[in-house]
């Protein structure tokens, strides 16, 4: 006879996928009628679709939840961006009213260096005098309006060409 070696697996369960590498389960329902072997693959397979639904459902719930978080966020951020524009505009209305009174102090302070009172006392801090009336001079225009136009001075290609003229003659 030859010496057959039988191997034997001692290790019931796959390193890779830690399942058991016998599978019994067939071999369980031999003695279960066969309408009851179809009602119990039914239920199986309504009870992996159910968990194949509350996988899709849950996942559908969490991609809502997230599509809900990113458009909240966006309304959140258009309202902040707005009141910074709002606080921005407030700001450049207090520096316009700023400017604009400060504009209005300028303008009396001008009117007032603008005044009679600061134009003679500036005057006299020069030396300018009040005028007298023996400084003050009478003109008479009512001999009659006489016209004089005296001869204009020719320039010099006029008297260039008065030259040539009389040496032609």
């Amino acid at each position: 006879m030859t010496n057959m070696a039988y191997k034997y697996d001692t290790n019931k369960y796959d390193t890779d996928t830690k399942i058991s590498k016998y599978d019994l389960n067939k071999y369980r329902n031999l003695g279960v009628a066969p309408q009851e072997s179809e009602e119990l693959n039914r239920q199986k397979i309504t009870i992996q679709q159910s968990k194949n639904a509350d996988k899709n459902s849950s996942l559908k719930i969490v991609i809502g939840a997230v599509l809900v978080m990113v458009m909240l966020f966006c309304v959140i951020y258009g309202k902040v961006q707005v009141s910074d524009m709002y606080n921005q505009i407030n700001e450049q209305k207090a520096v316009l009213e700023n400017l604009e009174s400060e504009n209005a102090r300028l303008k009396v302070s001008i009117e007032s260096y603008a005044s009679l009172e600061n134009i003679e006392s500036h005057a006299e801090q020069i030396g300018l005098k009040k005028i007298d009336k023996a400084q003050i001079w009478y003109i008479d225009l009512s001999d009659g309006d006489d016209i004089r136009i005296s001869e204009a001075d020719d320039n010099i290609f006029v008297k260039i060409r008065k030259v040539f003229n009389s040496l032609s003659e």
